[in-house]
C-alpha cells in the first residue's frame, strides 16, 4: 500500500463516501487541501419557480461594472484530487475507497471536488478581497479600506444587494457589562444553546460603532435612518437596544446599501459586479491566497495578500443545498434566485467546514398591520383549529405548516397561510399578557403597530367565513375553502373550552382561553411562506477565520454575515431582538475587515 504522505491523501480516501457539512467525526467528509488553486466548486443553477420575488435583473441603478454580464454557471466538471502524487478522477477515488462507480453521485453535486482553474484572463493584486456586496461585505470593505488596505469587492450580480428593514445594536452607553453578557446568554438560549459566545460578543461590543457608521454613511447619500430604541429585560438585567430602521424608505435597507457602495467606490475601493467567485486560490501550505472569479471574458484571479473575506450570504436559492442542509424548508417560496451558495462551496473546496445542519431558517415577512402575536384562536384554511396558540410568534409558525405544504405536494407555498380569529376586545388583554410573557407577545414591528382596519371583519362568524374566502381568493391562496357552518362549529367548540377553563383539545394555558364572541369578529391573515435567508454558514473562530475539519484556522480565509455560522443555532430565527440578523451582518463585516487589513 505504501506510506500515505499527508492527512490530505487520507482525506481523499474518505471523500467519496462521506458527506461534507459537519464537525470532524465518522460522518464528516475529510476536506482536501489542494496544491495550488483549490478544487472548483460544483455550481448550481437555481431552478425558476413560483414565489421568487427578487432576481438579479431587478437591479436598475447605475451599473459599476468592470467586466461583462453574469456568466452562465458551469456544470460540475471532471473531479480531481490534488496533493502528493497525481490527481485522481472521481472514479479512481471511489475505487480506492472501495466503492463501485454506479454513475450516480456519491453525494450532493456541490460537494464534489473540481478541477482547479489555472488559466486567467487577468490577475488583479489586492491586500483584501471581499466576496459579496451585501451588509457584511460593504462593512468589511469600509474598515479594510480605512485601515489602508487595497480592497476589491467582487459581487455575483450587478449591484450591491441587501434585504430587510432593521439592524440592531446594543447601546453601550446605557447597558453595563453584566447586561451585555445577559444579552449574549439570551441569544444563546434562543439559539438552543448552539451559539458561539465569542461571535455573539463581537456583535454585542462592536455593534453600536458599526451601526452608527452605517447610518452616517447612508445619510451622506440622502438615505436617513429612523432610530428605534427598546429595552429587553433578561435574568434581571436591562439591555438597551438601538436599531437603524428603513421602513419609510423606498427600497428599505437596500437603499442604504446602494449609496454606501457608491461612497466606498468613490473612496477608493474597487467593485467588480457580475463577477461571481467560483473558486479560491490555495497555495501549497493550504493558505488561501486569492479569489478566482468568472466574467464574460473568462476567469480572473484576484490575489489577496492579507486575506479573502467571504461575505457572500447564504445559499437560500440553491435547492440542492437547501435539501441537504435545511430540508425543512421544502415547499416555501424562495426569496431570491441569486444566492446560489457557490462562494460557500468554494470555501469548502479550500478546506472550510460547514456548520452542522439543520441550519437556522428565516421564514417571516408578515406586514406590520397583521403581525398581532397574541394567542387567540388560530384556524387553518378550512376553518379547523390546529394548535396550542401559545406559540404565536411569527418566526416559529412555519413549523405548523408542513402538513399543509405536503398536502399541496410542496408546490403551493400559500398552503402555509392561516387565520387568527380575534375578539373585538383583544386590546384588553395585551398589557397583562405582555407583562407576563414579554418574549411571546407583540403587536409591533419596530415602531409600526398592527392596524385592525386592515383585518378581515364581519358581524357574524358565518359572514366572517365568506370574507376570509374572498380575501384568500383576492390574494391567490389556492386552498382556502372555509365552510361558514363549519367555522361556526369550530368557534363554538373553542368557546366551550374557554368557558370550562380547560383546553381538552390542545392544552393551552387557561389564561389565554378567551372566547371569540359578541362581534364584530376579526380574522387576521397570518403565515409566512417565503424564505428570505438561511442562517448557517462556514465554521469560524473568534476572529471570523474559517476552520478546517481539524478545527484549525485556514490562513487567509474569513467568513462574515450569513456566510459564517455559529451565531444562530435554533431551528428558526428568533424575533425577540428585531434586526439582529442585519445588525450581526454589518458588525461582523466591520470587525473583520479591520482585523484582516491589519495583518
Amino acid at each position: 500500500m505504501g506510506v500515505r504522505c499527508s492527512r490530505e491523501r487520507r482525506a481523499a480516501d474518505d471523500g467519496a463516501r462521506r458527506a461534507r457539512g459537519g464537525f470532524a467525526g465518522p460522518m464528516a467528509m475529510r476536506h482536501l487541501k489542494l496544491t495550488g488553486a483549490s478544487g472548483a466548486p460544483a455550481l448550481w443553477i437555481p431552478h425558476e419557480r413560483e414565489g421568487v420575488t427578487m432576481t438579479a435583473t431587478n437591479f436598475t441603478r447605475r451599473d459599476l461594472l468592470k467586466f461583462g454580464g453574469i456568466a452562465a454557471l458551469g456544470a460540475a466538471g471532471a473531479a480531481s484530487l490534488a496533493g502528493c502524487g497525481q490527481p485522481k478522477t472521481r472514479s479512481e477515488a471511489a475505487a480506492e475507497a472501495g466503492l463501485a462507480e454506479t454513475g450516480a453521485a456519491a453525494g450532493p453535486s456541490f460537494l464534489a471536488p473540481q478541477t482547479p482553474i489555472t488559466d486567467f484572463v487577468e490577475t488583479h493584486d489586492y491586500d483584501v478581497v471581499v466576496v459579496g456586496a451585501g451588509e457584511s461585505g460593504l462593512a468589511a470593505v469600509h474598515t479594510a479600506l480605512e485601515a489602508g488596505a487595497r480592497v476589491a469587492c467582487v459581487q455575483n450580480i450587478n449591484a450591491a444587494q441587501t434585504t430587510g428593514n432593521m439592524a440592531a445594536s446594543i447601546d453601550l452607553s446605557k447597558t453595563d457589562e453584566a447586561a451585555v453578557q445577559a444579552c449574549v446568554s439570551f441569544i444563546n438560549w434562543k439559539s438552543d444553546y448552539r451559539s458561539d459566545r465569542d461571535l455573539v460578543n463581537i456583535w454585542a461590543h462592536n455593534s453600536q460603532e458599526a451601526l452608527a457608521w452605517w447610518a452616517e454613511e447612508a445619510a451622506k447619500g440622502g438615505v436617513e435612518s429612523k432610530p428605534h430604541d427598546a429595552v429587553l429585560t433578561y435574568n434581571g438585567y436591562d439591555i438597551h437596544l438601538h436599531a437603524n430602521t428603513y421602513f419609510h424608505v423606498e427600497g428599505n435597507h437596500n437603499a442604504a446599501a446602494t449609496v454606501i457602495a457608491e461612497n466606498l467606490a468613490a473612496a477608493g475601493a474597487e467593485f467588480f459586479y457580475n463577477t461571481p467567485c467560483v473558486q479560491l486560490a490555495v497555495d501549497g501550505s493550504g493558505a488561501v491566497t486569492g479569489a478566482i472569479c468568472e466574467a464574460e471574458d473568462g476567469h480572473h484571479l484576484f490575489t489577496a495578500a492579507k486575506g479573502v473575506i467571504l461575505a457572500c450570504g447564504d445559499y437560500s436559492s440553491n435547492q440542492e443545498m437547501l435539501d441537504y442542509y435545511a430540508p425543512d424548508t421544502k415547499g416555501f417560496s424562495l426569496f431570491t434566485d441569486f444566492r446560489d451558495g457557490s462562494a460557500l462551496v468554494a470555501g469548502m473546496n479550500a478546506g472550510a467546514i460547514m456548520t452542522p445542519h439543520t441550519h437556522t431558517k428565516m421564514i417571516h415577512g408578515e406586514p406590520a398591520f397583521v403581525r398581532l402575536e397574541m394567542p387567540f384562536l388560530f384556524v387553518d384554511q378550512e376553518g379547523n383549529r390546529f394548535m396550542d396558540e401559545t406559540c404565536c410568534r411569527m418566526g416559529y409558525m412555519n413549523n405548523f405548516a408542513r402538513p399543509y405544504l405536503a398536502r399541496a405536494g410542496f408546490e403551493d407555498s400559500t398552503a402555509a397561510k392561516f387565520f387568527s380569529l380575534v375578539p373585538a376586545n383583544w386590546e384588553d388583554y395585551y398589557e397583562d399578557w405582555k407583562a407576563a410573557a414579554p418574549y411571546d407577545i407583540s403587536q409591533y414591528n419596530g415602531d409600526n403597530k398592527v392596524n385592525p382596519e386592515k383585518w378581515i371583519t364581519a358581524d357574524t362568524v358565518e359572514a366572517l367565513a365568506e370574507a376570509m374566502n374572498a380575501y384568500a381568493a383576492e390574494n391567490d391562496w389556492k386552498l382556502t375553502a372555509v365552510d361558514p357552518a363549519h367555522l361556526a362549529e369550530t368557534v363554538a367548540r373553542y368557546n366551550e373550552l374557554c368557558a370550562a377553563g380547560r383546553d381538552e383539545d390542545f392544552g393551552k394555558s387557561a389564561k389565554y382561553l378567551v372566547p371569540i364572541e359578541g362581534g364584530p369578529y376579526y380574522a387576521i391573515p397570518r403565515g409566512s411562506n417565503k424564505l428570505p435567508a438561511i442562517l448557517g454558514g462556514l465554521v469560524v473562530n473568534g476572529d471570523h477565520q474559517c476552520l478546517n475539519e481539524a478545527f484549525e484556522p485556514i490562513a487567509g480565509l474569513y467568513a462574515v454575515g450569513n456566510a459564517s455560522g455559529q451565531f444562530f443555532g435554533g431551528v428558526d430565527y428568533p424575533m425577540d431582538i428585531e434586526g439582529l440578523s442585519i445588525g450581526r451582518a454589518i458588525t461582523s463585516g466591520y470587525y473583520t475587515g479591520k482585523l484582516v487589513a491589519s495583518r
